[in-house]
């Protein structure tokens, strides 16, 4: 484990079934086990790209945790330092989206990462940290898990830590109602901000995207950046607006390309590039996911938080 991380970050961890021997779990009889999680996935797109990263989960104390703590520790990622309890690992079934429409099956409701309390937060780490990054997704968990969020959120402002939150909206967890109550609450005084369309209009209310870029940017949030998909991204940084095309690949799975994003685009701040540059890298770090199978799979390595020079 890390002294100093670079970054910090920390949510569920499953275990992933997708389908092997056809695109629709309604018809498959074979599967392929992996991890799974947002958070999770950053940490192992930084790891690859040479920082440092502590990412703490919650496994049950089952042969499934002992799979998805391997996974991780596969991926690079230190995992001695995983919270064990008598709640089960989740898990998530999916096809893998590239000829039926995706399908994501949870089964973690109860699981070992819904029972995230602040308590679990290392706080004495985290102010040593250059970075912390949160979701959306453990919001969502429970309120535990929230509280967890929230007490993770205003340590690092107290010790000035630099803060990302990807609000990463999963309608199966939470409504509509609930999820803007809570984030609008939440997402105040943070470095970076990264959300699709849609969920910024869930959060800040508007159907212009403009106005809710204007409404997040005054939140305090240095830059806010708003994705649709294969389409231009809009960018406020420091109240200066921008848009920004991502790279163009032929998707083969998409699930995951979002936190190679963000995680690219993290590391390239911490890196020392411009807002520009850094969400260049970003993107890119988003395509090669999104052209491979698996959450991470596609992820190259680099050093110091960069690509190598090949794929600048």
């Amino acid at each position: 484990m890390p002294n100093s991380p670079d970054i910090f970050t920390f949510g569920e961890a499953m275990a992933l079934f997708m389908t092997v021997d056809t695109d629709s779990v309604a018809t498959a009889s074979s599967y392929a086990m992996t991890a799974a999680g947002a958070e999770g996935n950053v940490a192992v797109a930084a790891t690859r790209l040479g920082l440092d990263v502590y990412f703490q989960t919650k496994l049950g104390r089952d042969q499934l945790g002992d799979a998805v703590a391997g996974q991780f520790e596969a991926a690079g990622i230190n995992s001695k330092h995983f919270l064990r309890v008598e709640n089960y690992t989740g898990a998530l079934v999916r096809n893998h989206g590239a000829i039926e429409v995706l399908e994501n099956t949870y089964l973690r409701r109860c699981s070992a990462g819904s029972t995230f309390a602040p308590a679990d937060i290392d706080i004495e780490l985290l102010a040593q940290s250059r970075w912390l990054h949160v979701t959306g997704i453990t919001v969502a968990l429970s309120d535990t898990a929230r509280d967890a969020v929230a007490f993770a959120l205003e340590s690092a402002r107290s010790k000035k830590v630099g803060i990302s939150f990807d609000l990463n909206i999963r309608r199966k967890l939470w409504t509509p109602e609930k999820a803007r109550e809570t984030l609008n609450a939440m997402v105040r005084d943070v470095d970076l901000v990264t959300g699709g369309v849609d969920e910024y209009e869930l959060v800040f209310g508007s159907k212009d995207p403009e106005k809710n870029l204007t409404a997040a940017s005054a939140r305090g949030i240095k830059t806010v950046i708003m994705t649709a998909g294969p389409d231009e991204m809009r960018v406020m940084h420091e109240g200066k607006r921008f848009n920004f095309m991502p790279e163009k690949v032929k998707v083969i799975d998409p699930v995951g390309s979002g936190d190679a994003f963000i995680s690219g685009t993290i590391c390239g701040l911490l890196a020392g590039l411009s807002i520009q540059e850094a969400i260049a890298q970003g993107s890119k770090c988003g395509a090669m996911v999104a052209s491979t199978m698996g959450d991470w799979a596609g992820m190259v390595s680099g050093a110091g938080g960069l690509l190598p020079d090949s794929l600048k």
